[in-house]
């Protein structure tokens, strides 16, 4: 009997061990249990209707697996510390309980394929080797119906290791748009079948061009609370865009982005409810740019690592080719090594706590008049870090990119018009790029660029310059510096229908609406992350959006 009551009291305590660490109740964690499994034959038989295929395992859900006692062997023996800050991070973890890990049966991870079975084996082989696979619901989402088979038969090879299912997507024969509008089908298809008939809370979807960092699952169970928390997020990302060897070095820190930087990423079934009926039919230059411009989800944020949690290995891509100029940027890219379970406390990335921080270390930095200042920032390392102001408008982005060898076109991992970045091969000494147009409250007036005192915004003829529109109205000229004020979503739907939604194109005549039906923008308002619009342009599909100042 005693011998009963020890081993009792020995299963429970290691019950009360796995509640801890997975910050659940047990009824909640029984619940969760339950629910996983509810969801996984919902999904199995709407799949069945649909004709693919799904491997249910609704066991693996129940079962309190070993992959869930990994937190406490890898952080044993590491100090609690907390620092709040956006050069600074924590070290470990600071309170396990309070973190609310992912739990299991909440979330899936979905690998987008097509047709290449090497990217595919390549991605399974990283994915089951991530410790924490096991709290995830894992599937494989294809759409090239002649690839099916052989596709399917190289998931097969992996299912002994953990349980896939495979969602095929039916095609679309009246499709049009190229490789381009079936990859942004693709990935509407994920995204319904992972919040709308499996029911997830959480999705996770990767390419399967991608392999993983040794945390990159630890990375989402961290941060998946902070979308819950934080109204002003709707993603994380394991990418960095400016995520460069040159620029990059602390594994550990993380920081927030209004340009979503995809490769990796994760949302709420909530934000997939507030875009699921505007989806584009034809993303002209990709799924990820209308995401970032015509979704409506900004101003909101991204969670994005400083040291990318994602590597991309192929060159035989849609987007990505041997020896283009993204093949030669993406050669560069630094992956992080960190070992599972080291990233420690990130509440710091809260908004209230994070703009106060950026501030701080923001408010007193030096101004500089240009590029040619950087080279006498650039001295010996010390053990201060140094913060600098270097001001800049979208239009010569470029130039400033080049010289600090971020991502060219545009102002990627940018927050307001802010990209905060390591000067290059200089850990110590951060340059703050602050866009003069919203200035982050850190420009002095001078050196910002605010719309002129009676300046009206006004929607040109078809095919007609903001020129001529400007001069129609009398007493009134077209200043090109202030284009860029009407280059917004919201700014279009003041003056157009838009009635196929807001994209992204590049051209020197954007803001504009397509008025013509027979391009494939059609109906259309475009804007631009790229191209500087410009008073003279003109095109004779488009209506200009154009501003217009006395002259």
């Amino acid at each position: 009997m005693l011998l009963g009551l020890i081993l009792l009291g020995f299963l429970l305590a290691l019950v009360k061990l796995y509640l801890v660490i997975s910050g659940e109740s047990l009824a909640g964690s029984l619940d969760s249990a339950s629910g996983s499994v509810q969801k996984q034959l919902r999904l199995a038989h709407s799949l069945a209707v649909a004709g693919s295929t799904v491997t249910v395992e609704p066991a693996s859900h129940v079962i309190i697996t070993d992959s869930n006692l990994h937190l406490d062997r890898s952080t044993a023996g590491v100090a609690d510390r907390v620092s709040e800050g956006i050069g600074a991070r924590p070290d470990g973890l600071a309170d396990v309980a309070s973190l609310e890990l992912l739990a299991k049966g909440r979330a899936a991870v979905v690998i987008i394929a097509h047709d290449r079975t090497d990217c595919l084996e390549r991605c399974l082989k990283s994915l089951v080797a991530q410790p924490d696979a096991g709290v995830f619901s894992l599937v494989v989402s294809l759409d090239d119906p002649k690839s099916f088979e052989k596709m399917e038969a190289v998931v097969d090879r992996f299912r002994e290791q953990q349980p896939f299912a495979v969602w095929r997507k039916p095609s679309e024969p009246d499709l049009k748009g190229g490789a381009v509008a079936k990859i942004g089908a693709h990935f509407r298809f994920a995204l319904s079948q992972s919040f709308d008939e499996a029911g997830h809370e959480f999705a996770i979807f990767i390419e399967n061009d991608l392999t993983l960092a040794p945390d990159f699952l630890w990375y989402f169970r961290l941060t998946a609370p902070l979308l819950e928390k934080d109204p002003s997020l709707f993603c994380v990302s394991a990418w960095h865009d400016n995520g460069f060897r040159e620029l990059v070095s602390d594994e550990r820190r993380l920081f927030r982005t209004d340009y979503f930087p995809g490769l990796g990423w994760m949302i709420r079934k909530d934000t997939w409810a507030s875009i699921r009926g505007i989806w584009p039919r034809f993303p002209s230059t990709g799924w990820d740019h209308w995401l970032r411009h015509g979704s409506g989800l900004r101003p909101r944020d991204c969670i994005a690592p400083e040291v990318p949690r994602t590597h991309h290995e192929d060159e035989q891509g849609t987007n990505v080719r041997t020896g283009s100029e993204i093949a030669k940027l993406l050669a560069r890219m630094a992956t992080s090594t960190l070992p599972h379970g080291q990233l420690g406390d990130v509440s710091y990335l809260l908004n209230d706590r994070y703009e106060a921080h950026l501030h701080g270390i923001l408010k007193d930095a030096p101004v500089l008049s240009g590029l040619a200042q950087l080279d006498s920032i650039a001295g010996p390392d010390s053990d201060a870090e140094r913060y600098y102001i270097l001001p800049y408008v979208r239009e010569d982005f470029k130039l400033f990119a080049k010289r600090l060898l971020l991502y060219p076109g545009q102002p990627r991992a940018a927050r307001k018009g802010l990209v905060l970045s390591r000067l290059p091969h200089s850990p110590k000494v951060w340059v703050a790029l602050v866009d003069r147009r919203q200035g982050q409250g850190l420009l002095p007036e001078a050196e910002r660029w605010q719309p002129r005192p009676g300046q009206q915004l006004l929607a040109a003829q078809p095919g007609e310059s903001c020129d001529g529109a400007c001069q129609r109205l009398g007493a009134l000229r077209c200043e090109a510096r202030q284009l860029e004020f009407a280059n917004s979503c919201g700014a279009l739907r003041g003056f157009f229908a838009c009635e196929e939604g807001c994209g992204h194109q590049v051209g020197s005549e954007i803001p504009a609406y397509v008025h013509d039906r027979s391009r494939d923008t059609a109906l259309q308002c475009l804007v631009t992350d790229e191209a500087a619009p410009t008073c003279a342009a003109k095109h004779p599909s488009t209506s200009r959006l154009c501003v217009c100042v006395p002259a």
